[in-house]
Parts: structure tokens; sequence; C-alpha cells
């Protein structure tokens, strides 16, 4: 009972028959044939991806295209404020220089000129680098608000400087008055 595969193989009677002439050619074929199918799904899977990246592609371009239009939206609206806070800084620039003229004018003391002239060139410095800061981030409420702020303190210092003198000067006159 006991038997070998080898002596097993040579008993059977399926190995034994050869195979038909057109083995080779039929199984050549049904190669071919099962090919032909992967390739097609190839062909459609591919052509899927494609599409996919296609659409992706157009999605995200609309998406970076979408935000430079805001951007465009968004500078024009900066561009309006600067040129209002120009505008506002020309009036104010105009009437502190008026208001320094007419303080020269009716001061008679150079010391007090020269000490104005100082805190007058911090507020100048200091609006300085708020124009810097403004220049960064020009929606910052809050650095247009202290740009303003120190124009408004540079024309009311300018103000308060002349009426005290006026007040000085009209004590003046009457001691004038007066000793005569």
């Amino acid at each position: 009972m006991k038997k070998g595969i080898r002596d097993l193989f040579n008993e059977d009677e399926v190995i034994k028959n050869n195979l038909p002439k057109n083995h080779r050619q039929e199984f050549y074929n049904k190669l071919k044939a099962s090919r032909k199918q992967n390739t097609a799904r190839f062909e459609v899977n591919y052509l899927i991806k494609v599409a996919a990246i296609a659409i992706l592609f157009l999605g995200l371009t609309f998406l970076i295209l979408k935000p430079k239009e805001k951007a465009s939206n968004q500078i024009a609206d900066e561009s309006k404020i600067v040129n209002q806070i120009d505008a506002i800084e020309k009036q104010y620039l105009a009437n502190i220089n008026k208001e320094w003229q007419n303080f020269i004018a009716i001061a008679m003391d150079e010391n007090l000129v020269k000490r104005y002239k100082q805190k007058l060139d911090e507020l100048s410095s200091d609006y300085q680098n708020i124009s810097i800061q403004f220049k960064k981030d020009s929606n910052n409420i809050t650095v247009i608000e202290a740009l303003v702020e120190n124009l408004q303190t540079r024309l009311q210092l300018l103000k308060d400087i002349q009426e005290h003198i006026k007040l000085i000067n009209q004590k003046n006159e009457q001691y004038e008055t007066i000793t005569l």
C-alpha cells in the first residue's frame, strides 16, 4: 500500500495523455482576453483620477482667486481710509502751523518758545512712530485714533499757549496803563 509519489505519477493515466495541439494558442488567447479587461478598468480608473484632479484644481483656483477679489476691495477701502486720514492730517498740520506762527508773533520770551518747540517736537516724533504703525496696519482703529489725538493735542497745546500769552499781555498792558 505504501507507494511513492513517483510511482503514483507513473501510473496515472491523465498525465500520460498529451495536451492538445492548440492548447498553447487557447491559453494565450485566454490570457490576452483577461488582460484587456484589466487595462479597460485601468483606463476608467485613470480617467476618474484625472477628472478628480481637474475638479480639485479648478476648485482651489476659484478659492484662491476669490480672496484676491476681496483683497482688492479691502485695498480700495484701505486707500479710502488712508486718503481720509491724509486729508485730516493736512488740515490739522495747517492749523498747527498757523497757530505756531501766531504764537511766535505773540511770544516775547525766547525760553518759552524753545520749551514749547521742544514739546511740539516730542509730539511730532511720537506722531511719526504712530504713522509707521498706521502704515503697517491701516485698519487698526486705535492707531487711527492715536494719530488724530496726537494732532489734536498739538493744536490744543498751541491754542492754550496763545490764550495764556494773551492773558499775560493784557495784564502787562493794564500794569503799564496804571503805572503811567
